[in-house]
């Protein structure tokens, strides 16, 4: 009966093992790489973002860059696809969760009237 309780502790603690012996052995590239995937640091949020009505942005002190109509709206949060392609924030998502209810609607209704207008496509 108590190795049926302890079999899970026991399956994890081989395979942590197994993972730190296998790390031990890897190449120190991939160690890097796999180093990076488990502290990467999220992105500090920019200070300030402006947002027109024709889908024209503005981050803190960048280019003013175009919403494009490839720009999508699904059930976590916002792609803003931005035109020229050249420009160095070429796509960003932005969580729904970090915008107030009333700036997910404006942004919501901004990338519709994008989608919809053919005069702001580009």
């Amino acid at each position: 009966m108590l190795g049926f309780k302890l079999w899970p502790i026991v399956f994890i603690i081989a395979l942590l093992g197994l993972l730190a012996f296998l790390y031990r052995r890897a190449p120190e590239r991939l160690k890097s790489i796999c180093l990076a995937l488990f502290t990467a640091t999220v992105p500090a949020a920019p200070a300030s973002f402006v947002l027109s009505k024709t889908g024209a942005c503005q981050f803190t002190e960048q280019e003013i860059l175009q919403i494009s109509a490839n720009s999508q709206i699904n059930l976590w949060g916002y792609w803003l696809v931005f035109s020229p392609h050249d420009s160095a924030l070429a796509k960003i998502f932005i969580f729904k969760d970090s915008l107030s209810h009333e700036d997910q609607a404006r942004l919501a209704r901004t990338i519709k009237r994008v989608q919809t207008s053919p005069e702001l496509h580009h």
